[in-house]
């Protein structure tokens, strides 16, 4: 399974940053769930830390309402210092 990696900008939100630049926040999706990062928490992670990463993120299935994603901790040596991006509980 691949890892689709598409580092963007925060200004205009979400376009996509020029090739060879570091961009604002990077998005990664296997094609089943994608989560942001920040470029310093990507460049930290592993393709094994990126890849638990997403799939604790559920589908694009509706989420059951008091659905939640708190209480999964993963064991330390999966994840980087601060593998939790602080885009990923924003609403807009």
């Amino acid at each position: 399974m691949y890892l689709d990696v598409t580092r963007l900008l925060q200004n205009p939100l979400g376009a996509v940053a020029e090739p060879g630049t570091r961009g604002d926040i990077v998005r990664i999706s296997d094609g089943r769930a994608t989560i942001y990062l920040l470029p310093y928490e990507y460049e930290q992670s592993d393709e094994r830390t990126l890849r638990w990463l997403l799939v604790q993120e559920p589908t694009t299935a509706p989420v059951r309402e008091g659905g939640s994603t708190a209480g999964r901790t993963p064991p330390a040596s999966v994840l980087p210092s601060r593998a939790r991006s602080p885009w990923r509980d924003v609403a807009c």
